[in-house]
């Protein structure tokens, strides 16, 4: 079968030049030696459908020669559920045609519903992923092992591989590695990975085959024309919108306008100072529950999505987490500098489906205020300290990308350079961003032993790079409840009973999680935080004066610091001595 027929039968579409020739490659099989194939596309241009058609195609021939199984790796549980749903309706699509049920699961920290990855096509995070090769996942049970054995009998695809942080990076080098001498198939998937970061990913299995953009733009993406101007000014000035921001918003009511912060706490200020305003204002970033978080995403993409009659002009304010899940369209982005590939994503929310658009970038926020030329150590969560030689750029170092970035927006960048291809490459190509081979080989170490010692398994074993904890944020009403439960009486000897347990079942509370920064729960004063036992559901006493341990489970008062319309607050301000070494690429 071509991949005309495949791409009509599954998605009623024709395939674009770069797809076809995907799904030549992957309809061989995947004979070893064969290297990994990395899938370099424009956003928006159909990266997902060049490794699914393929793959579903099996089964209208009949023919299983590239594998019985799809495990679709992504960062952020947002990406997976989107991917799920795409995926899934091309599946019904087969059934209609064959009458074969391909069944579309999902695997993340809210949506466990594929811990053992049988599904014919497993969408999941890449924790989730590691934990399962690693057997470090409590959903299995005794069947710890089975994870494992699914994923030999899969094709394995990595997709927005470059969004995680170095760290996180150094694992992923070692799984594909792993992948590689197992002879698993791999594919993976970018649109803005810097070549640097590429050629560290397979520095030991060699180069890998590439199907990268023509240059040629299909029909959606040609009638797309983006202006885009840099302005020497910032977000907020005293704690709240800066004047030139004000007047900016006041000259494009009536249009669709995202606005970009770096760090949540100014997304938040922004947020604060604009409550008063008539127009649609939705805040959206990843310090929201799990529940406020999805429902936010919904009326984000209803506003701005791709259906005109329910579209709405007004202003979402975001950090990070706009750059990839949200399938959205504005006419105007407001963005603090960033990173050259953080830019270019978020620029894809721009006039997305064609038309005209607008970017304009500002000076990103630092800790005591705005970052001037010089500071740009501080252009937090976009330095790493680790990168300290001097870049081509006279007084900026490799590791402080918004300054790289920065710079050539000023000095060289032209004026299509959100809108072509090879020059948004090169712009990200400026980007130098490495795995550590020291770290690699660690964790290359850590995951062999985690498969070859089958008497134990690694409960120690990190997908991130940092400490963190997992916050509970309960209604009112479910906390009287808790709180409500009475106690025993004294006994007869004037001693206290034991205390009844008090107990909240952990299914409860999986939309009401956000993970934070083990950084930020460091206080002198934790009344507000209970500690709760995810095994038996069990809950304690308030810590008071006690301190929170990293990697636990709390549950907070919502009325100290969470608001449904601003999110989780935090008391200690984000500094960029506070965060680990080299965060450039985590989305927070």
């Amino acid at each position: 079968m071509g991949s005309t027929e495949a791409y009509q039968k599954t998605c009623s579409f024709t395939p674009y030049p770069e797809q076809a020739v995907a799904f030549a490659s992957l309809s061989k099989g995947w004979n070893y030696p064969r290297t990994p194939l990395i899938l370099r596309l424009p956003c928006g241009y159909g990266k997902t459908e060049a490794v699914a058609v393929p793959f579903l195609a099996q089964a209208l021939s009949n023919k299983w020669s590239l594998a019985p199984r799809l495990i679709y790796v992504l960062p952020t549980r947002a990406l997976c559920n989107q991917i799920k749903e795409r995926i899934q309706g091309y599946a019904n699509r087969i059934e209609e045609l064959t009458g074969k049920t391909l069944k579309v699961g999902i695997e993340h920290g809210v949506s466990s519903l594929d811990p053992l990855f049988f599904a014919d096509v497993c969408v999941t995070t890449f924790d989730q992923f590691l934990y399962g090769y690693a057997r470090a996942k409590p959903q299995v049970g005794r069947h710890f092992d089975l994870p494992g054995g699914a994923i030999a009998n899969s094709i394995v695809v990595f997709d927005e591989a470059h969004l995680y942080s170095p760290y996180t990076h150094s694992l992923m080098r070692a799984m594909f590695e792993i992948l590689h001498a197992s002879r698993i198939p791999l594919v993976v998937m970018t649109a803005t990975m810097p070549t640097t970061l590429e050629e560290d990913f397979f520095k030991s299995i060699g180069v890998p085959e590439k199907i990268e953009f023509s240059g040629d733009r299909p029909e959606k993406l040609a009638n797309r024309s983006i202006r885009w101007c840099q302005k020497d000014w910032s977000l907020l000035e005293d704690d709240k919108i800066s004047r030139p921001l004000e007047k900016l918003l006041n000259e494009n009511k009536g249009k669709k306008i995202l606005l970009v912060a770096n760090r949540v706490d100014v997304a938040q200020k922004v947020a604060e100072t604009l409550k008063h305003r008539n127009d649609f204002i939705i805040l959206i970033h990843s310090r929201f529950t799990v529940k406020d978080r999805e429902e936010k995403e919904k009326l984000v993409k209803k506003k701005f999505g791709k259906d005109k009659k329910r579209q709405k002009s007004g202003i979402v304010i975001s950090t990070q987490v706009c750059e990839v899940g949200l399938d959205i369209s504005c006419d105007l982005l407001i963005t603090e500098c960033a990173s050259a590939d953080a830019l270019v994503q978020r620029t894809g929310r721009v006039a997305r489906w064609g038309g005209n658009g607008k970017v304009i970038i500002v000076r990103p926020m630092g800790t005591n205020g705005t970052i001037q030329d010089g500071e740009w150590s501080e252009a937090y969560p976009y330095v790493d300290k680790k990168r300290d030689e001097e870049s081509e750029f006279d007084g900026i170092k490799r590791g402080e990308y918004a300054g790289i970035a920065w710079e050539y927006l000023k000095q060289r960048a032209p004026e299509n350079l959100f809108t072509d291809w090879a020059t948004a490459a090169d712009f990200c190509n400026l980007m130098e961003y490495h795995t550590d081979d020291v770290e690699a080989r660690s964790a290359l170490g850590q995951l062999f032993d985690a498969t070859l010692y089958a008497d134990e398994r690694p409960w120690n074993l990190s997908a991130r790079g940092e400490m963190y904890c997992t916050i509970a944020v309960l209604s009112e009403d479910r906390i009287t409840q808790i709180e409500s439960i009475p106690k025993p009486a004294r006994t007869k000897r004037g001693k206290k009973g034991i205390s009844e347990r008090k107990t909240l079942p952990f299914e409860e509370m999986r939309k009401l999680l956000i993970n934070l920064s083990f950084k930020y729960l460091v206080s002198k004063d934790t009344k507000h935080l209970r500690p709760y036992d995810y095994t038996d559901g069990t809950i304690k006493d308030a810590l008071g004066k006690g301190r929170p341990k990293p990697f636990q489970t709390y549950i907070l008062d919502p009325f100290d610091h969470y608001d449904s319309d601003l999110g989780l607050r935090l008391a200690k301000k984000e500094k960029p001595e506070d965060t680990e070494e080299g965060t450039s690429c985590l989305i927070l």
